[in-house]
């Protein structure tokens, strides 16, 4: 059978395209443009693109049609920035809401879906208190979005999760936090880059990095973030049609500048004040980690790699790619 990944040529999707390969799948990569070369090179034969757009039901349709789909992970989006919501926001409501329905529409067409598996986002809380851990619980936290991107996730959420109980389709979703790491590349659905990649890039070529704050998060590494989505889509056991995904732990630019500089010699510090900044973020302020205890108690999993890991294995990868002539677009 085959899984089929909407936004498959995003920065999540190829992670995810990662890990299902490696677990013998074959996928279909749909995305409104193809993956970048290195992509589908490695890939190969068992990953097939199809260029389309969520927005459009006839392109799902021929995306479903000439193979044997039973899940659908579901993670095109545009991640917006506010520069963007005052000049476009009916796209972005058009795809994160419009194209969620789309999809919920046509696999209950297509027929034989056995779990749907939607990515959400940690957008969804907003500035909402966190729960009795001190992180943002399923449960307990109520969702208060503060940006348009968050406020269509938590609808798409919603929508997806009652049309599935109409069209008898397993659906569940998944909360990520922020992530980082290889397979991120400028795809034009994500208006701010991590600053992890912002930091890498110019340890890279030789500048020096001034952080506006150390930016404590309970950052994930990408691989880490595909195994636990691809442990939902497969998971037989879930209690819960709601699950966070996070590091488990928060982590801070500092440190990750810290691993970087070891392998590098990368120059780091905190802008001083009116000083401008050479990394940029979205979030003005830090914000609570996201639980993965309910997740951990249905499927065992955790997030497996430490951050000098983590940095060691990016940083390797990015290499390699240099190497290989296929810089990040």
């Amino acid at each position: 059978m085959t899984v089929l990944i909407t936004g498959g040529a995003g920065f999540v999707g190829l992670a995810i395209a990662e890990q299902l390969l490696a677990h013998g799948e074959d996928i279909v990569l749909f995305d409104t443009r193809q993956p970048p070369p290195h992509a589908l090179k490695q890939f190969g034969q068992a990953a097939r693109p199809v260029v389309g757009d969520v927005t459009c039901a006839d392109d799902i349709r021929r995306a479903l049609a000439g193979c044997s789909i039973d899940r659908i992970v579901h993670t095109a989006a545009i991640t917006a920035g506010p520069q963007r919501e005052r000049t476009d926001a009916r796209s972005i409501v058009d795809v994160n809401l419009n194209g969620t329905l789309n999809v919920l529409e046509q696999a209950h067409e297509h027929g034989g879906i056995r779990r749907l598996t939607m990515l959400s986002s940690v957008a969804v809380y907003g500035s909402s208190a966190p729960g009795p851990s001190g992180s943002y619980e399923e449960q307990s936290s109520c969702p208060s979005p503060a940006s348009l991107y968050g406020i269509t996730k938590l609808a798409s959420e919603q929508a997806a999760l009652h049309l599935g109980g109409l069209y008898d389709i397993d659906v569940r979703v998944v909360r990520l936090g922020p992530v980082f790491g290889p397979w991120e590349h400028r795809s034009g659905a994500r208006d701010a880059m991590s600053p992890h990649l912002q930091i890498l890039d110019q340890a890279l070529a030789g500048q020096e990095v001034v952080l506006p704050r150390p930016m404590a998060a309970d950052w994930i590494y990408s691989r880490d973030a595909a195994s636990g989505i691809v442990t939902v889509l497969f998971g037989q056991s879930l209690q819960r049609r709601i699950y966070n995904l996070g590091a488990g732990s928060t982590t801070d630019l500092l440190e990750w500048c810290s691993h970087i500089a070891r392998h590098t010699g990368l120059r780091y510090r905190l802008a001083e004040a009116g000083e401008p900044a050479s990394v940029a973020y979205n979030l003005k302020q830090d914000r609570p980690a996201l639980s993965t205890a309910a997740l951990a108690a249905d499927t065992g999993f955790s997030a497996r790699r430490e951050l000098a890991a983590a940095a060691s294995e990016y940083l390797d990868w990015t290499r390699r790619l240099a190497a290989l002539g296929e810089a990040r677009p």
